[in-house]
């Protein structure tokens, strides 16, 4: 009897629930759409243009009142509408158009209140390690190496060593042997860069004193020889 009773209960309650599935395809047009169109267009309310893909690309029009895509690499529009003569032209007018600028004299370099690295090394004389000035030997080694750090290169080092009062001073403790060079600067590359003055030139033509003073006796030729010339000397 209750089996019965559930089954009846059971039938009452499906009888009440609603088994039809939703249509996905609700939104879809119901009127023929055109195969050849593009996808977005077969939705009805797409904003996409219902133009085939293979359709020619149409010029957008400027402001100006000329088209958007430049044709100067088509050889015969380019041909139809320009001539040399009109190439020649407007070469002509760009040239007109130019600005030339006269060079000037270089700004000369401001002078600073402190000695630059050049003109020290120059000014110098003695060689890294030998001692010109007296140090108290504060800190130490410790101290060099962590001072030398906070520069990028011995030259920033050595500059920052000169304005700071050396190489009498030796404020920050980077020249600890009193050599004036801090942080191992070596002054050599600025004085082997120094311009050295060339001799004069030797006086033109072979005078009889030269020939006697290598062994040579005889006149000595009126005129230079020119290249090929047979120079007769004789070495009696």
């Amino acid at each position: 009897m209750r089996r019965f009773v559930g089954l009846i209960a059971i039938a009452g309650l499906s009888a009440c629930v609603d088994t039809s599935l939703p249509d996905s395809a609700a939104h879809l047009p119901t009127k023929p759409v055109d195969q050849s169109a593009p996808l977005s267009a077969m939705i009805e309310g797409s904003a996409v243009s219902a133009q085939p893909l293979d359709a020619p690309a149409t010029p957008i029009a400027t402001a100006s009142g000329g088209v958007g895509i430049s044709d100067e690499q088509d050889f015969q529009a380019v041909s139809s509408r320009e001539t040399i003569e009109s190439d020649a032209a407007r070469i002509a007018a760009n040239k007109a158009q130019y600005q030339q600028v006269e060079p000037t004299a270089l700004p000369s370099r401001p002078g600073g209140a402190h000695t630059s690295i050049v003109s020290y090394a120059l000014n110098t004389s003695n060689v890294v390690g030998q001692s010109q000035y007296k140090r108290i030997g504060l800190g130490g080694q410790k101290r060099f190496d962590r001072n030398c750090l906070r520069y990028g290169s011995p030259d920033l080092a050595q500059q920052a060593f000169l304005n700071a009062g050396g190489p009498k001073r030796d404020k920050y403790g980077i020249d600890p042997d009193g050599d004036g060079f801090a942080c191992a600067w070596n002054p050599a590359p600025f004085r082997n860069a120094r311009v050295v003055a060339a001799p004069p030139p030797a006086a033109d033509g072979v005078t009889a004193a030269d020939l006697q003073a290598i062994g040579i006796t005889g006149a000595a030729p009126a005129t230079d020889p020119l290249p090929g010339d047979a120079l007769n000397i004789s070495t009696e």
